[in-house]
């Protein structure tokens, strides 16, 4: 089923995933406010994406200030009605258990679950799919760091979760360090080995200034698969921010006959998104473009730029992390020797 606004060429079509408060709320720690999170969802709505994404799901307390949940039922009583279908997250290494979520039921408009997996815990995401499909929820996979899969590594993956009866499965830049050739790459594996109704998910990160450009080349392809494609308004995301949802709306509006509503999401900027972009902007920077050429976790970028630390200096300490395999997982500790190194003593 193809939902929504597709382009009208047959061979670009495109479901199209909004992540603002969901992968936005890294810059504000998903302090969207309540008003505000309605607010976004409501002018989303106007606005003809396929799929709002409303928070992770994990097991903290919940403030119903924030785009964040612990129960799914939290986010139907939040937003009891849309046009638009609601999506959420749950990661497989944050110990949410499948069983949290209720039966799927047809006057609930969350019918999307998005799963972040990881390497060295692929069989338990495999058991965690089957659990929400049975559920009678439409279930995407999020490969974390595609670019650490090797192609036979990739293949194996895919053949894994063909027999999940997932919805889609998602090529992720998570450091936002893939490149086009590389994005498309991995997309004409998992175009070959996905089973023919598993749609091809593409989720960029803008840390060198190509979350655009790679999903146009994604775009352009004529996929066997149905295309899905992430994006935040005013990119808004951690560090270097996603790929803008305005701009591809325009160009999707532009090359494809598709009829997005793009006047919403101004207003979701005026009043919803710019007190945030003003205390914390988000958007490609030097330190975020070194993070992605040296692999590292962007988390230890932020934390680097809170204290100060020069482009320079991030540099340095991130060649050190690199040669030192300590790059990819963040570790507030060695964040805090870095810090120490460099600056002398840490400010609590």
């Amino acid at each position: 089923m193809i939902i929504n606004h597709i382009h009208n060429s047959e061979k670009n079509k495109s479901i199209l995933l909004d992540c603002t408060l969901r992968d936005g709320g890294y810059v504000n720690d998903w302090m969207f406010g309540r008003k505000n999170i309605q607010r976004i969802v409501q002018l989303l709505d106007m606005s003809g994406v396929d799929y709002i994404e409303m928070g992770f799901i994990r097991l903290d307390d919940y403030n119903p200030e924030q785009a964040g949940f612990n129960k799914i039922e939290q986010i139907s009583d939040l937003i009891p009605t849309t046009r638009t279908k609601l999506a959420a997250m749950v990661e497989i290494g944050y110990g949410y258990p499948a069983a949290y979520f209720p039966q799927k039921i047809e006057t609930n408009n969350i019918e999307l679950i998005r799963l972040i997996i990881w390497k060295r815990l692929l069989k338990e995401s495999v058991e965690y799919c089957k659990e929400l499909v049975k559920k009678g929820y439409r279930v995407c996979v999020q490969v974390t760091r595609t670019d650490q899969y090797t192609e036979k590594e990739f293949i194996d993956l895919i053949k894994m979760f063909n027999e999940t009866k997932i919805y889609g499965l998602y090529i992720v830049d998570t450091f936002g360090l893939m490149n086009k050739e590389m994005v498309l790459n991995y997309s004409v594996i998992a175009d070959e080995y996905l089973h023919t109704d598993i749609a091809l998910g593409y989720h960029a990160h803008n840390n060198m200034q190509q979350a655009f450009t790679n999903t146009i080349a994604m775009t352009e392809k004529n996929w066997k698969h149905q295309l899905m494609i992430d994006a935040s308004v005013l990119g808004m995301g951690r560090g270097a921010g996603n790929l803008n949802l305005e701009l591809y709306m325009k160009y999707c509006n532009d090359n494809y006959g598709t009829d997005y509503n793009i006047e919403p999401l101004i207003t979701i900027v005026d009043e919803c998104l710019m007190p945030f972009y003003k205390s914390s902007p988000w958007g490609y920077s030097m330190p975020y473009y070194l993070s992605a050429v040296n692999n590292v976790n962007p988390t230890y970028t932020t934390y680097f730029i809170h204290h100060g630390l020069t482009i320079k200096q991030i540099d340095l300490i991130f060649r050190e992390l690199k040669l030192k395999d300590t790059n990819i997982v963040y570790d507030k500790n060695i964040a805090d020797e870095m810090v120490s190194e460099f600056q002398g003593v840490i400010s609590v």
